[in-house]
Order: structure tokens, then sequence, then C-alpha cells
């Protein structure tokens, strides 16, 4: 959050990239706080991972970017990331039983 803050008051355009809904919480009340304009940042997910929190932020009025792994690579990208990221292994599970 330190370093989103520090993006914003230097005027960088930000990538708020997560799944983790305390940071989307944390980012868009930092957002509020500082006035920021919607064309200085962009929120972004992987397709399928948490779809009502990713629906949330764009009805809350801010710009989305979704990733979706493909090509030759796909496999491996993906991997790579689970092992960065493995609490979202639990999401993409529930991801396959819902519609997003």
């Amino acid at each position: 959050m330190r370093c989103l803050e520090y993006m914003f008051s230097k005027g960088f355009y930000s990538a708020i990239a997560t799944h983790d809904k305390a940071l989307v919480i944390q980012s868009q009340e930092l957002i509020r706080k500082n006035n920021t304009n919607t064309d200085m940042y962009e929120f972004q997910m992987l397709y399928g991972v948490t779809p009502n929190l990713r629906k949330s932020i764009v009805q809350a009025g801010h710009k989305m970017r979704v990733y979706v792994p493909y090509g030759t690579q796909w496999f491996k990208y993906s991997t790579r990331r689970l092992k960065e990221n493995p609490h979202l292994v639990k999401d993409i599970i529930i991801a396959f039983f819902r519609r997003g």
C-alpha cells in the first residue's frame, strides 16, 4: 500500500494486480483519499479467479484489465503463477463451479 500511495503521489500510472479483497478495499480507499483520477490506475486480475470481486470493482467505476493465459507456454506460465500464489488454487477450484 505504501508503494501504491507513492505512485499516486508522484503521478505514476498504477496497475493494482491482486485477487485479495482486503487489498482491493484498501486500494479503493486510497483512491478516494487521494482523489485519484480513473485515468491514472487500473485493477488487474486473472480470468476466472474471484469473478464476483472483479465484478464489484468494475461496478464501482474502476478500470479492470483481465488476463487470460494463452499460447504455447500457457501451462508453464500458469504453473509458475500458482507456485508464486498458492492461495489462488482455492479460488480457481471454486471458479470451476461458478460462471464468471
